[in-house]
Parts: structure tokens; sequence; C-alpha cells
């Protein structure tokens, strides 16, 4: 298990990611924000002046920009009815600022999808949740006007080229952060595959049934020890799953103490983002990268072969282009046809050499 950080690490991490860059494919997690290897914000900080940020639990972040704000948050039991594949990835997309129904690396994560979306959407019938999300704090940047630094504009390239447009989202990602909501998250998900026969209503029923025994029971009866479990003999075809993130991540860590750990060991609970490419107005050229980054989100290669993944997009061509046929009379080229006939001879000639 990865070593834990603590609060204060964790707040000057969350803050420091404001304005940088994300990979959207990748679920959220404060190790990926520290392990970018990005030395300043994509976008330019207008010179606004600084401020001391006071968090709760007597953390100080001193010299923030003044573009940035935080705010306290709260604890609240969300619950989502049961829904299709892509009406729950739309709901994902909405809770991170976005728009579409292309699946993000979060969503993937929490239901333990493959990544490949129309494989995981046509065997998946329905998907829904219950869980505690507790927000400690949340930390938003001012959005009103946002440019992207040129170092950034530069790197865009003018044209299909896969390995350059590989490395620009390697190196700047795909989206940029703007807000990120730090705590701890309790869920259980349930991904109901398309074989299944149980109605949409049973499933609500037993969802909530297993939430309230977790969430307000707090029962020694209540302990999980394992990550995923299936249903009874009724309810074939269903899986359960349970995550956490924040505090004590181990599962069989009853929920009323693991309310206890949240504070000690915040994680990322939800992040809002703007696409990289909508900054990109001006920028001859950007359609190129905006298409890459469509296609990567969509399929989810790997980012070592992703220009591999890129360079299959090119078009092939297996026919002559146009104009490319000479024009005007043409030699008669020796024809070493396998079957030679006279149309008004007598004969049939007929060409003996083996093939």
């Amino acid at each position: 298990m990865a070593l834990k950080i603590s609060a204060q690490e964790a707040a000057e991490i969350a803050i420091g990611s404001i304005g940088s860059g994300y990979n959207l494919a990748l679920d959220l997690r404060l190790k990926y924000c520290q392990e970018e290897e990005k030395d300043s914000p994509l976008i330019e900080f207008e010179q606004v002046g600084c401020y001391d940020v006071a968090l709760p639990g007597g953390i100080s972040i001193p010299n923030v920009s003044k573009l940035i704000k935080c705010y306290q948050g709260k604890g609240t039991r969300n619950m989502c009815d049961v829904i299709s594949f892509q009406q729950m990835s739309e709901r994902f997309n909405h809770e991170l600022s976005l728009s579409g129904k292309i699946p993000s690396g979060l969503f993937n994560a929490m239901f333990d999808f493959s990544g490949c979306s129309h494989k995981d959407a046509v065997s998946t019938k329905t998907l829904a949740f219950d869980g505690i999300f507790i927000t400690l704090y949340t930390v938003l940047l001012d959005k009103s006007q946002m440019v992207l630094c040129d170092h950034v504009k530069k790197a865009v390239p003018s044209s299909w080229e896969p390995v350059a447009l590989a490395r620009f989202i390697k190196t700047f990602g795909t989206h940029i952060i703007v807000g990120v909501k730090m705590g701890g998250k309790d869920v259980i998900y349930v991904k109901q595959q398309h074989s299944s026969t149980v109605q949409p209503t049973d499933v609500y029923t037993k969802l909530k049934k297993l939430a309230d025994d977790k969430f307000l029971k707090n029962n020694e009866q209540s302990r999980i020890n394992s990550e995923e479990v299936k249903l009874n003999n009724q309810m074939q075809d269903i899986s359960i799953i349970y995550k956490r993130r924040g505090g004590r991540e181990e599962m069989n860590l009853p929920h009323a103490e693991w309310l206890q750990t949240v504070d000690v060991h915040p994680e990322v609970v939800s992040m809002s983002f703007i696409p990289i490419t909508s900054l990109l107005s001006g920028v001859p050229m950007s359609g190129f990268l905006n298409h890459a980054i469509d296609l990567y989100l969509r399929y989810k290669p790997s980012l070592e072969e992703l220009h591999l993944f890129l360079e299959f997009q090119l078009p092939r061509e297996w026919a002559p282009v146009f104009k490319e046929f000479p024009r005007g009379l043409q030699h008669k080229r020796q024809s070493n046809s396998f079957l030679q006939f006279k149309f008004l001879g007598p004969k049939l000639y007929i060409n003996t050499i083996p093939v």
C-alpha cells in the first residue's frame, strides 16, 4: 500500500495543482498531480497579489494567488438512481464540470471498467451508487480570464504528427485543473450486466439496504472483506463494488472508524476541469491536437503506445490518386497473360509457362 502523506502536504499539492495539466484518462488521485513533471502552470496568472490560505485542521498555506479561492466543505450522502452506462458517464463528467458521454478515468476506476468504452457499454445494463462524500475544503480558480502560456501554444503540432501529438499529451495532459475538492468518500457502486434479468427497482432496493446497513448501523456485520462481491443467487450478474478514497482505505475498517481518519489523510474527492483545447483559439492548425485528444480519451491506449495508435489513424490510400494516371498515347507494354487468344483468328493460343 502506498504511503499516505500528511494533511499539510495534501493541501500544498491540491493548491499547487490549480492551473496545471491533467490526464483525464487517469483516476483522480493526488499522486498523479504530484507526479506531473511541470515546473509551472499551463495558464498565465495575473499579478493580483497573494494571501495566506487557512484551511480546516489548522492548515496554513502561504503566498497563494488571490485568483485561487478556498471554501470549507461538508459531508453528504449521495445516491444515484439505477441508470444506463451513457447516463452515468455523463453524470460523472458533469461532476467534473465537463460535457459529453466519453467515460473518464474516474468513471472507469470506480466501476472497475476496462477502459474500452464500447465493450464496457455493450456488456453493461445499468449502473448505480450510494455513498458518503466528505468534502473538507474546495479550492477553485477564478475562471473569468484564462490564457494559455506561450510555451504551451508553441508546443501544439501544426500537422498530424503522431510523435509530436503524443508528446504534447504526455507532457501537458488533456485538461487543466481549475478546482479540487479534498476529503474522502466511502461508496458502494452497483454494476448490472446485460445478461441479468433483475428489475431496476430490485437493484435499487438491494443497494439501499446495503448502504443503510453500512452507513447507518455501523455494526460489525457491515465489515467488507472483499473489494468486490457477488449478490445472492437471486441477483446473479450484478457486482457490488466498494470504493474508498481518503483516510484509511482498507475495506475491512468499519465506516464509523474510517470517518475519523479522513481529516488526517485527505484525498481528492472530485476535480473541475477545462479542456486544454478550449484555450487554443487563434493557434493555427490546433484541430489536429483536438482530434488526437478526443481519440485518446475515447479509446484510451497506453501512453507508451499512443504515438503508434495515432499513426494508425492516418488515412491509407489503397488506390491511385486522381490525376496520377498518365495521359496521352502510351507505349504498349509486354503482357505475360496466362491465357492469350485472338478474337478474329481461327486459333486459340495457350501460354504454357508454368506459374
